[in-house]
């Protein structure tokens, strides 16, 4: 009997994939374009013999010459010479700019290094998309071209992105990570100073990432930061396959329920640095990275990529990122005594909570909230109603109203007052938008649907379900009535 195939190895995230079919196309020496789509935004990346040599966009904000007018390598009146020549002799504008000398050709080399850095870093930080790479002569005649080196320009991108030093042990992984390196140290394009070498010699599958970082030689964050840009740049892998399988095993055996994930999650909402990691006022550091690593073992985002637990990812990623964030704070003694301090200054001035409305309607939306994540609606509009009679002021509150009230026909004049109050209250949050818009289109009133998901995509362009609910809107003629006057209403 022929023993079954092992599992293939889960996909890569998103940023990885972009990055490792940049540096695969220039580890074979290749030439053809990478096609990096997101929507219906496209970037082309063209390589030859496993350099970028040119970057463009279907994005009309993000080709050459309107780049050179950005950063002011040209003025507007010479960007308008070149649009008009262009047009007279059905030419690209840059053929205009290069026979004139205007800028110099070094200033165009620049400009276009400029821009494929930022393409490509603004491509690296996509949440969505695909990529797509196909080999060939890309045909480049009378384009200004650069040679950039594709590792060299993920790994710089790594030292820089994602800003918060938490969003990128995320994107890491656990701190229980046993990391590979996949190259020698004398690989083309490796770096070649001492944290390089560590990571490279150090990263052979069996010592996990706390440890790595404990002793680099370089500070915690710019360790990190390396890491994260090897993983990218494919210097490393998190695991071998075996023992990827071992940890899936592990992790499977290590059964965890949706109540219990639930109950971690409204256990830590509304809590100080000391409630999140679950550890007293008192703890001595050991105490705190113990707290820390224990939790992150269990409730790391990378172990809700995938099965019937999916659905609470981007909550664990919130979550993870509040735990994160409590310990590097309670670890550090200047930031936990100023930390300390706070909320001593802060207990002060709310002595008498019981009293205090506003904290009492805090305490109303975390408990309802966290019994609509239970699916409790019910219950959950209690407290949430409690909430925004305490405190109407509060946008977060009449957000998380309308939203459970809207999954009730019944209910929706009343979701629909609750969630224009809280565009009214806070107009550059984008959730009201988005569930007012849903509510019309399944109500039929598609203009109104088009007019939510149109708002909400200039607050927040590129956000997923306005851009899917636009389209589900299609033609349908905007309703031109005043924006906070609703539509239910009562017979």
């Amino acid at each position: 009997m022929t023993p079954p195939l092992p599992p293939p190895p889960p996909p890569l995230p998103r940023d990885r994939q972009f990055a490792r079919l940049l540096c695969t196309s220039a580890e074979a020496a290749s030439g053809g374009i990478l096609t990096a789509s997101r929507g219906k935004l496209r970037r082309l990346f063209c390589i030859q013999k496993g350099w970028i040599v040119f970057a463009t966009s279907n994005l009309i904000e993000e080709q050459f010459v309107e780049y050179l007018v950005r950063i002011d390598a040209i003025s507007p009146r010479v960007y308008a010479e070149a649009i008009e020549e262009s047009t007279k002799t059905n030419t690209k504008p840059i053929a205009h700019l290069i026979r004139t000398g205007t800028p110099s050709r070094d200033a165009l080399e620049r400009g276009m290094e400029g821009l494929v850095r930022e393409l490509l870093t603004s491509t690296l930080e996509w949440p969505d998309g695909r990529c797509q790479f196909d080999e060939g002569l890309p045909r480049l005649d009378g384009e200004v071209t650069v040679r950039l080196a594709p590792r060299a320009l993920i790994l710089a991108h790594a030292k820089r992105y994602p800003t918060s030093i938490d969003a990128l042990r995320v994107r890491i992984g656990p701190p229980d990570l046993r990391p590979v390196a996949t190259a020698p140290a004398n690989t083309h394009g490796a770096p070649s100073d001492a944290l390089g070498a560590f990571l490279l010699a150090k990263c052979d599958g069996t010592i996990e990432l706390s440890e790595l970082v404990k002793d680099s030689p370089a500070e915690e964050d710019v360790t990190l930061r390396a890491i994260y840009g090897y993983l990218l740049a494919g210097l490393l892998d998190p695991e071998d396959r075996q023992a990827r399988r071992e940890r899936e095993a592990r992790l499977r055996d290590d059964f965890i329920s949706r109540e219990e994930c639930i109950g971690r999650l409204a256990m830590a909402a509304g809590q100080d640095h000391y409630g999140v990691l679950g550890v007293d006022r008192t703890a001595r550091p050991k105490v705190i990275h113990e707290a820390y690593y224990s939790i992150a073992r269990r409730y790391h985002p990378d172990r809700f990529r995938s099965g019937p637990l999916a659905d609470l990812l981007s909550r664990f990623e919130d979550f993870f990122m509040l735990v994160t964030n409590a310990h590097n704070t309670l670890a550090d003694p200047l930031r936990r005594a100023e930390y300390d301090e706070q909320l001593s200054s802060a207990q002060g001035a709310v002595d008498d909570k019981g009293a205090d409305s506003a904290y009492l309607a805090r305490q109303n939306f975390l408990r309802g909230r966290a019994l609509a994540a239970q699916r409790k609606y019910t219950e959950a509009v209690t407290f949430l109603e409690n909430a925004v009679s305490l405190d109407p002021g509060h946008a977060e509150y009449h957000v998380e109203l309308g939203l459970v009230l809207s999954r009730n026909p019944r209910h929706r004049e009343e979701a629909e007052r609750h969630l224009l109050q809280a565009i009214n209250l806070a107009p550059a949050v984008v959730s009201p938008y988005v569930a007012l818009g849903q509510m019309y289109r399944k109500a039929g009133r598609l203009g109104r649907a088009g007019r939510m998901a149109r708002e909400a995509l200039r607050w927040e362009p590129g956000h997923v379900e306005a851009s899917e609910l636009l389209v589900a809107a299609g033609d349908a003629p905007d309703e031109r009535d005043d924006f906070q006057q609703g539509v239910f209403r009562s017979s």
